[in-house]
């Protein structure tokens, strides 16, 4: 998704697939920065607030602003979570660039009894197939804008993904998948050959179908119905309220329970420098699953550390194999036992 009314950040959005054996998901990088759209300076402490919300969303995996307000009732300013908030131009358009404090962030979160969602988010890729009526049939790519539905749909998408935190990602098409897919017959599936070269956590199957002048139907995973003049406002505010609840439901499913507290034995490897143990040590420290670390010892180039976490292992497990940064190379579930390479 690159393009949007006001374009979002390009290098917020990432095409290649990390590998996990629970599941295809990707590390969010800069899950603790909001990019939010801003016109003039006097409206700095309306985006401050917007982007805060935007970041309670993207933690606590829930849309509901119920988290937000739980937040302020316990007598937390907005700013006391922030490190640092500037204007960007990117694209020839202006943001407000807040950069959250993780610590102090998840520290709230924790305090209230607020689920986390870590780093480590899934991958859901959309196979939306267009059918405007003047044009054969297409599935829609990130670059595609055949028909009116086309670009409001690409822009949802890349505001949600940006805003929560999440992947929700389209097919790429070379020139042999467009001669491929040119080429297919009617008793070929073009769903299944498009799908086969992904990796994804969940696919959405949906086609827009055009039917008279302002007569759109959704069929598939999401399914309306619209002839308004405004049909397509129509249709973009089902979507929305789709994504919002699809996002809301993959998220709740990678919840951190704070007040569930452990620990664990994690031996990093091949740490051949100061540099090399700064970096590693930074990066553990960042672990959304991880309160504490202490080292234990440093020898034959690998630190042992002893970490207080919170949440279950698996989530850990899940953040570190997801993780950009760092590869399991050992695991003993029983003795509470990790072993990391450190990936520079």
């Amino acid at each position: 998704m690159n393009q949007s009314k006001s374009k979002l950040p390009k290098h917020l959005l990432v095409i290649f697939i990390i590998f996990s054996n629970f599941s295809f998901g990707k590390e969010f990088n800069e899950l603790f920065t909001v990019y939010e759209p801003i016109k003039e300076s006097s409206q700095i402490e309306k985006s401050i607030n917007s982007s805060f919300n935007n970041m309670v969303y993207r933690l606590s995996g829930s849309s509901s602003p119920s988290n937000v307000w739980k937040i302020i009732n316990s007598g937390v300013k907005r700013k006391d979570l922030i490190l640092s908030y500037s204007i960007k131009k990117i694209d020839n358009q202006s943001y407000l660039q807040v950069v959250f404090d993780q610590k102090k962030f998840i520290n709230q979160l924790a305090a209230l009894s607020i689920p986390i969602v870590n780093y480590s988010r899934p991958v859901l890729f959309f196979l939306i197939e267009v059918d405007s009526g003047s044009k054969r049939p297409y599935f829609l790519t990130d670059t595609t804008e055949l028909s009116e539905i086309d670009k409001v749909i690409i822009e949802s998408l890349n505001k949600f993904s940006t805003n929560r935190g999440i992947f929700l990602e389209l097919p790429v098409f070379d020139l042999q998948d467009t001669q491929d897919l040119s080429s297919l017959t009617i008793l070929s599936n073009p769903v299944n050959r498009i799908s086969s070269k992904y990796n994804f956590d969940q696919l959405i199957k949906i086609k827009f179908t055009k039917s008279g002048i302002n007569n759109w139907y959704a069929s598939g995973d999401l399914e309306y119905s619209t002839s308004s003049e405004n049909s397509t406002d129509e249709i973009l505010a089902v979507f929305d309220k789709y994504l919002s609840e699809l996002i809301d439901s993959n998220l709740s499913k990678l919840n951190i329970k704070p007040e569930k507290k452990s620990s664990l034995d994690i031996f990093i490897n091949d740490v051949y420098s100061y540099e090399d143990y700064i970096n590693s040590r930074d990066r553990l420290n960042k672990t959304i699953g991880i309160s504490s670390i202490d080292i234990m010892s440093f020898q034959n180039n690998t630190i042992a550390y002893k970490a207080n976490t919170i949440g279950n292992l698996d989530n850990l497990i899940n953040e570190f194999e997801d993780s950009n940064y760092f590869k399991i190379l050992n695991l003993d579930k029983n003795k509470k036992l990790i072993f990391l390479k450190h990936q520079r």
